[in-house]
């Protein structure tokens, strides 16, 4: 993890970066504290792992329950948190021939037209379909940085501008545009979760077992 302090700039002006030399769950951890606080996932694993499965075979209310074994739309991760979790670190092995699929705000903004800011600073969404829900705000504000939120399977709009809001934006992060990670063994992904949107990239022929390992830190 040498040149880590140029690695968090550019984290900071790009809004993800890739490091080399994470080759297991323990220095996931290890880079993860570098940046803040780890903590869980909401079913209490510190690092999460994530395979393809079926939508037989995943849990009620999943993305996999939702979207089998084909693309995820881009997300923001842990919108049903009332703050969601400040960076997502990931890191892939296995068969690693599916991508995954990175775009920042700025530039889904830039796609769908920089009106929709006004709009989606204005909106207002329903968060948490598969817990308890609340009214939140897309835009995020912190004492620490602001940034944004958004998830087409965890957030209602529950007004006027979130509805054109999310009827511009769900058209662009279910269409799988973006920056395609390419996994290797050897690095990890840090994604800045309140900048950056996240999803899964489409399914390669004959698909072998695939892991993505994923630390929350705040």
């Amino acid at each position: 993890m040498k040149g880590l302090a140029s690695d968090l700039a550019e984290l900071a002006a790009r809004g993800w970066i890739r490091v080399q030399g994470i080759c297991s769950s323990a220095d996931l951890i290890e880079l993860g504290r570098t940046i803040g606080c780890p903590v869980p996932s909401p079913n209490g694993e510190m690092v999460k792992e994530i395979r393809v499965i079926s939508r037989a075979s995943a849990l009620p209310g999943s993305q996999s329950a939702l979207h089998g074994t084909g693309r995820f739309p881009l997300h923001t991760d842990t919108v049903f948190w009332p703050v969601p979790v400040r960076y997502v670190l990931l890191r892939g092995s296995g068969d690693t021939r599916r991508t995954t699929t990175v775009l920042t705000f700025d530039e889904l903004f830039a796609v769908c037209g920089r009106p929709i800011v006004t709009l989606a600073e204005k909106s207002v969404w329903l968060a948490g379909k598969n817990a308890k829900p609340f009214y939140c705000a897309m835009r995020l504000h912190h004492p620490e940085a602001t940034g944004w939120r958004y998830d087409i399977d965890n957030m209602c709009p529950e007004n006027a501008a979130a509805r054109e809001v999310d009827l511009a934006l769900r058209q662009v992060v279910q269409s799988g545009i973006g920056n395609e990670i390419h996994w290797s063994g050897d690095s990890a992904v840090i994604l800045s979760n309140w900048n950056v949107l996240h999803g899964r990239g489409p399914e390669p022929p004959s698909e072998g077992p695939r892991t993505i390992e994923r630390l929350y830190v705040r």
